[in-house]
This record gives C-alpha cells, sequence and structure tokens, in this order.
C-alpha cells in the first residue's frame, strides 16, 4: 500500500491552498466586483470502511510480470446521479480482461447508489481515492515497462474540471493540475488517459508528456454528449470503448474511429462539435505497439446494459457544480 502519511499530507495541503485562495479573494472581493470562491471538498474522507474496502481492491491486484508489457487498469465513474458513468467503468473491466489480457489488474472507483454497500461495493471516487490509488499503482507497476489506462467518465466544467459527486451535497472537482500531479508524484510511467467529459481538451496541455498519451471526449471550450436518462452510455463512451476499441487495440485508430462516430452523431441531432482531443508521445506510441503485438485476437465484448429511465434529478440539480452540469451535455 502507498505511504499512507504522505498521502494524507497532501491531501491538507490541498485544503490548505483552496482555504488560502479562498482567504487571499475576500480582500478585493470586499472592495470591488466580488469574486467566486473556490468551491469547497464534501465528499467522504478516506478512512474506515472505504479505507479497507479501496486496500482490500489494491491487495487482489496480479503483480507485475517482468519482461511483459502489463496494462494495468483503472476506471473512475464521478457522478452518483448518472448510470452512464458506472456502466462504462464496469464494462472497462470486462473489455480489458477479455482483450488487453488485464485480468486482475483492473481496479474500478465507482460514484453509483448501486455500488455503495453490500456484495457490489466498490471504492468512492474521490480526490484521496484517486491520489491513493495512484499511489498505489506507482508502487506496482514497472515505470518503464509496463501502461496504466486511466479512464474518467463524468461531468465537466467549463473551467475545465472534472466533477467528483458521491452522494447528495457530497462533491469535489479534481482539475487537470491535480490529475498531473498525482501521477508525478505516484511515478507512473507510461499512460494512456482517457477524459470523458465536456471541456475535457484542458487536460490535454497538463498531461502531455513522450510516455502519455491523452485522449479526451471535446475540447476545452465545448461541451459533450449523452450523460443522464438519455442511453446507457455517453456518446463518447460508446463511440470509444464499446465500439471502436471492439474493433481495434490500437488507441490512435480508436480515437479516429470514435472522432468520426460522434460527429456524424452530432450532425444527425444538430449539436455543436465537441471536437474530441488527442495527444501522444513518441515514447508511448512505441510501448504500445510493442503491448499490441502479445496480445491474442479475441471476439468483441458485448456492451451489458441497456438504458433504463431513473428518476428525474432534484429541482435545481442540473445548475450544481457551478451551474454547467445538464442532462444532456456531459
Amino acid at each position: 500500500m502507498p505511504n499512507r502519511p504522505a498521502h494524507q499530507l497532501r491531501y491538507s495541503l490541498r485544503a490548505m491552498c483552496l482555504l488560502g485562495a479562498l482567504i487571499i479573494g475576500i480582500g478585493p472581493a470586499m472592495a470591488s466586483t466580488p469574486v467566486a470562491a473556490p468551491r469547497a471538498t464534501t465528499t467522504p474522507r478516506l478512512e474506515g470502511p472505504q479505507q479497507a474496502l479501496l486496500d482490500a481492491a489494491l491487495g487482489r491486484l496480479a503483480p507485475q510480470r517482468q519482461g511483459v508489457t502489463d496494462m494495468y487498469v483503472l476506471g473512475v465513474a464521478g457522478d452518483s446521479d448518472e448510470d452512464v458513468f458506472r456502466n462504462e467503468v464496469v464494462y472497462l473491466q470486462q473489455l480489458s480482461s477479455q482483450r488487453w489480457d488485464a485480468a486482475g489488474r483492473m481496479i474500478s472507483l465507482i460514484n453509483h447508489p448501486q455500488t455503495r454497500t453490500g456484495t457490489n461495493a466498490v471504492p468512492m471516487a474521490t480526490y484521496q481515492s484517486l491520489d491513493y490509488t495512484l499511489d498505489a499503482l506507482g508502487e506496482r507497476l514497472d515505470p518503464q515497462e509496463d501502461v496504466l489506462f486511466l479512464y474518467l467518465s463524468s461531468h465537466g466544467l467549463r473551467d475545465n474540471s472534472f466533477y467528483l459527486h458521491t452522494d447528495r451535497n457530497e462533491e469535489e472537482l479534481l482539475t487537470p493540475a491535480d490529475l498531473a500531479q498525482m501521477l508525478d508524484e505516484a511515478k507512473i510511467g507510461n499512460a494512456v488517459i482517457v477524459v470523458s467529459a465536456c471541456y475535457s481538451g484542458g487536460f490535454v496541455p497538463a498531461l502531455q508528456a513522450p510516455n502519455r498519451m491523452i485522449i479526451t471526449a471535446a475540447r476545452k471550450d465545448r461541451p459533450s454528449f449523452g450523460c443522464g436518462n438519455t442511453d446507457s452510455a455517453t456518446w463518447s463512451g460508446r463511440a470509444f470503448l464499446v465500439e471502436a476499441l471492439n474493433a481495434t487495440n490500437d488507441f490512435t485508430a480508436a480515437y479516429s474511429q470514435t472522432k468520426m462516430t460522434v460527429r456524424r452523431r452530432e450532425k444527425e441531432e444538430r449539436e455543436q462539435p465537441s471536437e474530441p482531443q488527442f495527444r501522444a508521445g513518441q515514447a508511448i506510441t512505441e510501448i504500445l505497439a510493442k503491448w499490441r503485438e502479445s496480445l491474442p485476437t479475441t471476439p468483441a465484448v458485448p456492451y451489458p446494459f441497456v438504458h433504463q429511465l431513473r428518476p428525474a434529478l432534484p429541482t435545481g440539480r442540473e445548475k450544481t457544480a457551478a451551474g454547467q452540469i445538464n442532462r444532456k451535455a456531459l
């Protein structure tokens, strides 16, 4: 397991920085135009049963195999109010196990009512749990030889942050800078990072590196589509995970197919182009080419979820997270 005191220190420092930003902003706000204060973190701390659940999941991860390019997979479903995010992360586990030789090397962080308790309980997706998991993965995988596939699916805000919502009145934001710092401090080497959210293109400049591939559902100033009570998967999630990655294990080719599929649907439904983004360094491109050579030919993995209408969100829910979330845009 990662060094817990160091992890908790980073979390405390982040909270202090947020408080400092709030204090600094108060003075000018009192003398001139009011400024928006940073959003307070209200998600549960990583402790007690949640800590034990996450430690148990991490303890079950298969070890790294020397001389083999192992793919470790981390799926994050950010918003507990939407089925689509949970669906995609659950499906990612099946897809990666059957097509990427990643059985036993997949972990999920999911915010959803059906995964909170009982035999189906899964660790929640919070800033702390993501940070802690990345630290553990950094200790497990070989940064030169292995690859982390990180898939984040939730709402995104206009400031390019990623929305984490565990329950009513429990929420926080993950910024591109936050994620970049987590990956660097965990010493994660080769990584494929997919951010399926509105305005997610803002993650590209913060994360780009020779040993990283970054794929986002939209450019930094555009929404993407398909959340809420409209489908069993987001538009980009279905195009990328269900369609493209069942046709190829080449993530670059999958991105190109996804971009065309999403644009075609946006035209059909008369939506503004989301313009998915892609950036890949030379080092990760070469590692992935070597990884693909070792994969067996496998059949497509059926998507197990069908659309089921859930009760409407409470009045005003669409305007949480700084007023940027709605049921159609992601």
